[in-house]
């Protein structure tokens, strides 16, 4: 994460923080099955990015008078691998924590939208489970006017923007950014809050 701050003239102030993230879990958790009366705790290890923009303008008319804008495009992507089950949470040792299902045992089914899991490998599936990749794209911005039109009186203007969508875990998160934010239809909020200070 970066911090950039700018302040062209003493009204105006600009904040600019980029973000990259990238997380990685062994056992993330995926859900859960029964097999033959026994409950499957699945985990898979994830790898997960995170990219995030934050900007921020303050521009100070005169006391009374100033303007806030604050926007962030943000998407978060996961794509999980090495699918296990829990046998020993307890365990010491990490590996008789859990078994990892083999090539043989778990497959992508033809649709692309959940795995298939053939625990015993007698050729049937025992049970399947959803395909737990994801994208999470979001943009979220508010821009707001404050008027103190009299001491301790003020009035806010406030406009906010902002959309969520899900891109393909598969694409780059740039990618994902440009057609789920850029090219998506922005939910618009506009807001008026009024103060009042009364003095006895």
């Amino acid at each position: 994460e970066v911090w950039v701050n700018y302040q062209p003239l003493n009204a105006i102030r600009i904040s600019l923080s980029p973000s990259y993230v990238v997380s990685k879990d062994q056992l993330q958790y995926v859900g859960q099955n029964n097999f033959k009366g026994e409950e499957r705790y699945l985990v898979g290890k994830i790898d997960q990015r995170t990219l995030g923009i934050s900007l921020r303008i303050n521009y100070t008319i005169n006391p009374n008078l100033t303007i806030q804008y604050y926007g962030q495009p943000f998407i978060s992507r996961g794509t999980y691998t090495d699918f296990k089950y829990i046998v020993n949470p307890l365990s010491k040792v990490y590996g008789e924590k859990f078994v990892q299902y083999n090539p043989q045992q778990i497959q992508m089914a033809s649709q692309g939208d959940h795995y298939t899991i053939d625990e015993d490998k007698d050729g049937s599936t025992d049970y399947t489970i959803g395909d737990p990749d994801f994208a999470f794209v979001q943009f979220r911005s508010n821009l707001v006017l404050r008027w103190e039109y009299l001491p301790g009186s003020e009035i806010f203007l406030v406009w906010s923007q902002g959309s969520t969508g899900f891109g393909n875990p598969m694409d780059d998160l740039t990618r994902s950014l440009n057609e789920q934010i850029l090219g998506q239809k922005m939910e618009n909020i506009f807001l008026l809050k009024a103060t009042y200070r009364l003095v006895l």
